[in-house]
């Protein structure tokens, strides 16, 4: 067979069909990797950025590495590859870490709370850190600039994960890039949304909308509470001004809510 068919066969292949353990096949699923192509180009640091915090890829990875599925990234530094303790290797392989690169992705609050990462390994890592140029960061700037504004205290670590230190920060985003930055928490989103609106931010348009974009704070909350409509073109055949109209020309939201819903 011609090598390069052979290579789209395997492409075309589910992930379900390769000879790795049920619990990678199941971890993969997970996260909504089904296809042997949608490994293409992934990398450990792309792949952990799927899972949750702390969860151990390690194995996986080494199955997936065997079978060629899986590269290692270019031009990063592994930790099996630093001279370090091995009470230090085993701690930051144990909390997600296989690249000294990662770490600037971590604040430096959270990294100090790594399982089994104790007072002496930190030094010791601080030391590696240095001698590699590794920034590793404090949230405790963005914590206090955004304070005034009564942020959730969950949003920090959030914020960190994309360099967002001050208002400008949010300038020429969407509602949706929030929406992301909140990791797909509707509420939180809603939250920060009013916030920032409250404090001049403007946000840019997009090809939907949510429906805290144009229905008032509490109102919107109601409309996800009770029937899980977060996005305009959830309501069928509804446009922004019809919405807007209906709400404002009811008494009974929730009979205005009924009739939207309805349509289609």
């Amino acid at each position: 067979m011609n090598p390069q068919n052979k290579g789209a066969m395997i492409l075309d292949m589910n992930i379900q069909d390769l000879n790795i353990s049920a619990a990678a096949k199941a971890a993969l699923k997970s996260v909504g990797l089904t296809k042997v192509s949608e490994l293409e180009g992934q990398n450990y640091i792309t792949l952990i950025d799927k899972f949750p915090k702390n969860f151990n890829l390690e194995p996986i990875i080494n199955e997936l590495n065997a079978l060629g599925h899986l590269l290692p990234p270019s031009d990063e530094i592994s930790v099996y590859d630093v001279s370090m303790s091995k009470r230090l290797q085993n701690a930051l392989i144990q909390n997600g870490v296989m690249y000294l690169s990662q770490l600037s992705s971590y604040p430096k609050e959270r990294i100090l709370h790594f399982r089994n990462l104790g007072e002496k390994t930190a030094i010791e890592l601080e030391q590696i850190c240095r001698a590699y140029h590794i920034e590793i960061r404090s949230m405790l700037s963005i914590k206090e600039y955004f304070d005034k504004y009564q942020f959730p205290q969950k949003i920090y670590p959030l914020l960190f994960q994309y360099n967002i230190s001050c208002m400008d920060d949010f300038k020429h985003k969407t509602a949706k890039d929030l929406y992301h930055i909140c990791q797909e928490d509707y509420s939180l989103t809603m939250r920060i949304y009013f916030i920032l609106r409250e404090n001049g931010i403007a946000f840019n348009n997009w090809e939907d909308k949510f429906i805290f974009e144009i229905l008032p704070e509490k109102k919107a909350a109601m409309l996800w509470k009770k029937h899980k409509v977060s996005l305009l073109s959830q309501i069928p055949a509804c446009d922004e001004q019809k919405l807007r109209q209906q709400i404002s020309s009811s008494n009974s939201f929730s009979v205005a809510i009924k009739n939207l819903l309805s349509i289609g």
